[in-house]
């Protein structure tokens, strides 16, 4: 796997993977609020920075996102992210029943959006998904 590490701090790393090509995002913390929406600016400045398309979200070490951090990522982070370009978004969940009905719920919310978007178990189905988008 070819990466190059764009950010990294103790709480998300960002990658470039050249290989599907797309924008890796893993939560290595649980964040919310402030916190968070930092993480996610992050991740934008790295999309617009690398024109990127594609993006894969790993959340598979932390723990749901409250109501607030998931209206948010709805209404503005979404639309934030296919304005810059982003036209296929995969997310790798933690393994655990309420996380995955969590993110289900929250994909159902978005289907509306014009890109498409995914779950599914692990980062190698996740880049999989990704080289075929």
């Amino acid at each position: 796997m070819a990466t190059q590490i764009e950010r990294d701090t103790e709480i998300y790393t960002i990658e470039w993977d050249d290989e599907i090509p797309a924008v890796v995002h893993t939560w290595d913390e649980f964040a919310a609020g402030e916190t968070f929406r930092e993480g996610c600016a992050a991740l934008l400045d790295v999309i617009e920075e690398r024109d990127a398309e594609k993006m894969l979200v790993d959340t598979s070490g932390i723990q749901a996102h409250d109501e607030e951090d998931k209206t948010w990522l709805q209404d503005e982070w979404i639309p934030r992210t296919m304005e810059a370009g982003i036209k296929a978004s995969v997310t790798v969940p933690q393994d655990s029943v309420i996380a995955k009905m969590d993110l289900e719920n929250f994909m159902n919310e978005v289907e509306e959006y014009d890109y498409k978007s995914t779950m599914v178990e692990s980062v190698p189905e996740a880049r999989e998904w990704l080289s075929d988008q």
